[in-house]
């Protein structure tokens, strides 16, 4: 109308109704694509199913821009024009809609299928709920032309069983490179071509064949969307099989049959050996396949000159430290601003300028100062590290976090020691910017250490990986850029021996040594003693590290005299036991850090030893990591042997008043040098230990899939290296009947176990209360005794079949968690930032009932309240929150009939002596008057601080989570378009 008042030609804008649908139905394919709900060939067919008829560009809009160009109608108008109409649409009301969303429809997986509503109430599931960020990004591409496309086919090799390549060609592509003439009529084919490719596409997604039986070869490399390359979508062949049968009734919601495809690394799998063969061919050179022989980044560090106007202006500063300071993945700004003074006067005064600087140019800042110490301060350095970064934690610092670090007068390199450690803490990492005034450069990738000597930090250290968490120097010197190489990754690989059997592990292409001695438990303590003794020589400073459970038992104190007979005189560390002691100030013991740092000024090379569950070798780790100590891990538990060892990451808990506030927050990640687990240690397990390592197995499980199938292969295509260590999680399926084996000879022999601990504590207090060496004989002799009656109980008592059983258990679990983690650390993701976050799946909710609960174990002891029952480990949470995961899952409309039952299963099979049921836990909160609101609220405010937030974007009453969809391996997508990883929503 407003052009033909103004006399302007608009025919070629004209759009009727139906046009404006056609392309409408372009915008919902890239909204589905957007949200996670379409990809692959699923998205390929939807959109062309419009650009198939686009040859003449009816439903272009180029002519449309032009009309709003020549009425000077902004971007920005209209898009709003737009969404004034959609705000009035007559669909509203079908489902609740908050303020700035609307009523819109979606689809999911291909043609067909509609995404539903979350809202129980909706009248109409398939009428949802769509953000109004969402539909105006949209439209804003849509102005921009992005949109303006043609489905053409272009022919393949005729050795190659397809119809052809299909593509989505952008119209000014297809003219400047010289494609014009597939507008006219001189080339009719190029339509039927791309139609029967189509159709063939079309069959494949139906799981049927078109009618002359013609394949096609999907090609996305030419596909101009940014996100949607050959990464995304592999050469596809259609299948060939009939239509799948109906699934058995299990007495849970199904729906109807449909491809298998799996939602993010998805791919369809090819049916008859045909394709078979010709997918192989197609993923031959995958990522999957590869064996690449290093992966890690070579440290290096920028040196900025600080600008005259930066040296004036603590705005301009600030603005030179948030632009110039490298930014994290996936970052496009800073989210806040953590100022961190040295202690001299002149250092403190700048920080305050520089924060209330911050603060004017609109940046959240918080500010802290490192306190005055005495050189030889151990304790005060140590409590200085973990009491700045808890509270930058409980600020608010996340990953996107910039910590500036003010050095005072000196600024040495003690100083850049603290930035570096400060650095290194907050678990998901925060850059460091450290703020220099000194007239010489300073090496941050060097040998760095702290006033003390003890706390040290040195990049080239090969078990760091490579890691620098300084991300930037500023100051007067002109820029320049710091390097190193790493040093040789040179671990304790032990001469294979007929007792000993290695389990294959790398992180960050680096080989982990890991290793379970299966002969006699006395041996393998011999050996273990002779190994180190071998590798670190006979003057090294052995630090055996055992939690009190484990010192009873007698498995710390058994390595420490086995190295004593070597002549390898250290230190013996006992710590508390349990969750609620994974906390700094549990494990930094006064004691401790003068024994390491007297071992330091003597030149004698400290090594940790921890022995125990994998709170102890994770925060024995985080020990070894802060004084550069060699580190060795002796598990025994499950959960430490295949979990905790199968990751560089060590960490405490943020921990406030024995109330857990987050979970392995406060890390880094370092490496030990062997991984040595003695197989009998095993038969003095709790019940609790073995469910907690099924749990965490189901938690793998569920969100891997059967990696090593052919599917797996599909499904994980772009895992670089994954086929070197692809799991099958079927494996530990089978081994149920040894799981029960395992848990009933626990149940059998826990009196007997009980009477070794009670001796142990006995040998314990003896050994403190200055009993006789003949008094301290005995009892130890006394333990040693009923420990060889336990293990007798197991070698003779058992029957052959349950002991085969129980130990395929043992070996199957631990062999295919190993493979599962070493699939995405070997080479994808050594850090576990991205890809590997999938092992984060269940640890939401997981971490946060086990963080309220640990606290209400604490006050039902305070109160003399049996909560034995009650008592859940890390795994036996996550597995509950597998369970949980697939409720929510279901509940939200991703996870349906078979693939709900198998979801569920993979925890329920294993739950027949109720090790992740939850009544106990909800008897104790009744003993403990906690109410259901009372647990869920102390719950989520753990879940609030996870240690995730940050992947993508949370609004207020949100947090990340992992959920599953169709089956177990496929990981629901976030819609955030700026989330690193779209497997956290």
């Amino acid at each position: 109308q407003r052009a033909g008042a103004a006399g302007i030609d608009y025919s070629e804008a004209f759009r009727l109704h139906g046009q404006c649908v056609g392309m409408a139905v372009t915008w919902a394919g890239e909204m589905s694509r957007e949200l996670g709900h379409l990809e692959g060939s699923g998205y390929l067919v939807h959109q062309s199913l419009v650009y198939l008829f686009n040859r003449f560009g009816g439903f272009d809009f180029l002519p449309l821009r032009k009309l709003c160009d020549e009425l000077d109608v902004s971007k920005e108008e209209f898009c709003e024009g737009v969404l004034r109409v959609v705000r009035r649409d007559n669909k509203r009301g079908y489902c609740r809609c908050a303020d700035g969303s609307s009523v819109d429809q979606l689809v999911r997986d291909r043609p067909g299928c509609l995404v539903r509503s979350a809202d129980p109430s909706a009248e109409l599931r398939y009428l949802v709920e769509v953000s109004e960020d969402s539909q105006r990004r949209v439209l804003e591409k849509a102005f921009d032309g992005e949109y303006d496309r043609v489905l053409m086919c272009s022919p393949i090799p005729s050795h190659v069983d397809a119809a052809g390549t299909l593509s989505l060609i952008h119209r000014g592509d297809m003219l400047s490179c010289g494609s014009g003439a597939h507008l006219t009529h001189d080339s009719p084919p190029c339509a039927a071509q791309s139609a029967n490719a189509l159709d063939a596409l079309i069959c494949s997604l139906y799981e049927a064949t078109n009618a002359d039986g013609r394949k096609v070869r999907v090609r996305t490399a030419d596909l101009s969307t940014p996100d949607f390359t050959s990464a995304d979508l592999s050469e596809e062949s259609s299948s060939t099989s009939s239509s799948p049968p109906t699934p058995p009734d299990h007495g849970v919601p199904t729906r109807r049959p449909k491809a298998a495809w799996c939602s993010t690394f998805s791919k369809q799998l090819p049916r008859s050996g045909e394709e078979q063969a010709s997918s192989e061919s197609v993923l031959r050179e995958s990522a999957f396949l590869q064996r690449p022989d290093a992966v890690l980044e070579e440290p290096s560090i920028p040196y900025f000159h600080l600008s005259e106007s930066s040296e004036t202006s603590s705005r301009m500063l600030v603005r030179e430290l948030l632009q110039k300071t490298p930014l994290p993945k996936g970052a496009d700004a800073f989210s806040s601003l953590h100022i961190v003074s040295a202690a001299e006067a002149t250092a403190a005064s700048e920080a305050r300028i520089l924060f209330q600087s911050a603060q004017d140019v609109g940046k959240k800042a918080s500010l802290y100062s490192w306190p005055a110490l005495r050189q030889d301060d151990l304790d005060g350095e140590y409590e200085a590290f973990f009491g700045i970064t808890s509270d930058m934690i409980l600020n608010g610092a996340d990953r996107a976090s910039l910590l500036v670090f003010i050095a005072g007068g000196a600024d040495g390199g003690e100083q850049v020691a603290i930035a570096a450690i400060l650095g290194m803490l907050p678990f998901r990492g925060v850059q460091v910017a450290f703020l220099s005034r000194g007239r010489e450069y300073i090496d941050p990738l060097g040998m760095l250490q702290t006033a003390s000597g003890l706390f040290e930090y040195n990049a080239e250290q090969p078990e760091r990986m490579g890691r620098r968490p300084v991300a930037a120097v500023f100051g007067p010197l002109p820029d320049r850029v710091f390097s190193r190489p790493m040093a040789p990754w040179l671990p304790l690989k032990p001469e294979p021996i007929a007792e000993e059997k290695p389990a294959p592990f790398k992180i960050g292409a680096m080989e982990l040594p890991m290793v379970t001695y299966e002969g006699r438990y006395r041996a393998g303590v011999d050996r273990l003693a002779g190994l180190l003794k071998g590798h670190f020589g006979a003057s090294h400073f052995p630090v055996v590290a055992v939690g009190e459970t484990g010192d009873a038992l007698g498995y710390g104190s058994d390595i420490h005299a086995a190295l004593a007979s070597e002549n390898c005189m250290g230190y013996y560390f006992v710590h508390s036991s349990g969750e609620s002691y994974k906390r700094a100030d549990a494990y930094g013991k006064p004691e401790l850090l003068a024994a390491i740092a007297k071992a330091k000024r003597a030149g004698r090379r400290v090594v940790v030893v921890a022995v125990g569950g994998g709170v102890n070798g994770n925060a024995m780790g985080m020990i070894a990591a802060l004084t550069g100590s060699d580190f060795v891990e002796v598990p025994t538990t499950l959960m430490h042997y295949n979990d905790a060892t199968t990751s560089a990451k060590k960490a405490f808990s943020l921990v406030v008043n024995g109330q857990i506030l987050s979970k392995n927050i406060l890390g880094t990640f370092y490496l030990p040098q062997l991984v040595f687990c003695i197989s009998e240690v095993f038969l003095s397990l709790s019940s609790c230990s073995v469910h907690a390592a099924v749990g965490e197995a189901a938690k793998t499980m569920s969100m891997l899939g059967k990696a090593s199938s052919a599917q797996g292969h599909l499904d994980f295509h772009n895992i670089l290296g994954a086929s070197e260590f692809a799991s099958d999680f079927t494996r530990v399926i089978h081994t149920a009947p040894g799981f029960e084996e395992l848990i009933l000879f626990l149940q059998e022999t826990l009196k007997l176990k009980d009477a070794v601990i009670a001796t142990g504590r006995a040998l314990r207090d003896a050994r403190g209360g200055g009993a006789t060496a003949i008094e301290i004989a005995a009892l130890e002799q006394q333990r040693q005794s009923l420990l060889e009656k336990l293990r007798r109980e197991f070698h003779q008592e058992l029957s052959e079949e349950a002991r085969h059983q129980v130990m395929e258990f043992l070996t199957v679990i631990n062999e295919e968690v190993i493979r599962a983690k070493a699939m995405f650390l070997a080479y994808s993701d050594p850090f576990e930032k991205y890809r590997a976050l999938l092992f984060e799946y269940a640890h939401t909710l997981g971490h946060g009932v086990e963080a309220f609960m640990n606290g209400l174990y604490q006050r039902a002891g305070a109160a003399g309240i049996d909560y034995s029952e009650a008592f859940r480990l890390h795994g036996q949470c996550v597995g509950m929150a597998v369970t949980w995961a697939g409720e929510m899952s279901r509940e939200l409309g991703h996870l349906e009939g078979s693939g709900y039952l198998v979801h569920q299963s993979l925890v329920y099979l294993f739950n027949r002596f109720g090790g992740f049921d939850f009544l106990p836990l909800r008897k104790l909160c009744d003993e403990l008057d906690v109410s259901k609101e009372e647990f869920c609220e102390g719950v989520l405010r753990v879940v609030r601080r996870d240690n995730k937030r940050g992947y993508c974007r949370c609004a207020d009453g949100s947090s990340v989570d992992q959920l599953v969809r169709d089956r177990p391996g496929c990981l629901v997508r976030s819609a955030d378009p700026s989330a690193e990883l779209r497997y956290l929503v």
